[in-house]
């Protein structure tokens, strides 16, 4: 037998198996056991990273002193953003809801779709895929915030796991 058959043969074999982890509730699961101060090192460096410019800028400025939860529903995911001089600081991650000024609501997928701009978050609120409670004039500027990402600031091996992740789910959803 090739290695390339037997590449193959273990692929088909190993597919199911990694595909029970790649659902979002399982990922939420893992994540909310990791040390909390990792969960905000990662999110704060990402968040940081990808949004350097509209932080100098002081797009972020809105944020000081309020709380934003982002949820990811189908993972079961809550994870509470600030701002604090010219960072933006994660207080909360958890599967449990914090306290907040302004909820931000997407399952993951779309927000894959929207980290990528692949799609405009006005349209995913439009069909009701991303929902807004509290202070919507916060989440409206958060959310429009985010429509200035420029995706080629994201690191390339998130790029790459985000494309790894939204392929592994599409497969899933169209074999059920």
């Amino acid at each position: 037998m090739s290695l390339t058959a037997v590449t193959s043969h273990l692929q088909q074999r190993l597919e199911p198996v990694v595909s029970r982890f790649i659902k979002p509730q399982f990922l939420s699961n893992i994540a909310t056991k990791m040390p909390r101060k990792l969960n905000f090192v990662v999110v704060e460096k990402f968040l940081n990273t990808a949004f350097a410019e509209q932080i100098s800028d002081g797009d972020f400025e809105f944020l000081e002193g309020r709380v934003l939860q982002v949820e990811i529903i189908d993972a079961g995911l809550f994870v509470g953003l600030s701002c604090s001089h010219n960072r933006i600081i994660c207080n909360h991650f958890d599967s449990k809801a914090c306290t907040s000024d302004a909820t931000l609501s997407i399952d993951t997928l779309n927000a894959i779709n929207l980290i990528q701009q692949e799609v405009d978050p006005d349209t995913l609120f439009f069909q009701r895929k991303l929902k807004i409670n509290g202070d919507t004039e916060l989440a409206h500027h958060v959310k429009n915030t985010i429509d200035t990402l420029d995706p080629e600031v994201i690191p390339a091996f998130m790029l790459t796991i985000m494309d790894k992740y939204k392929m592994r789910v599409l497969l899933l959803n169209a074999s059920l």
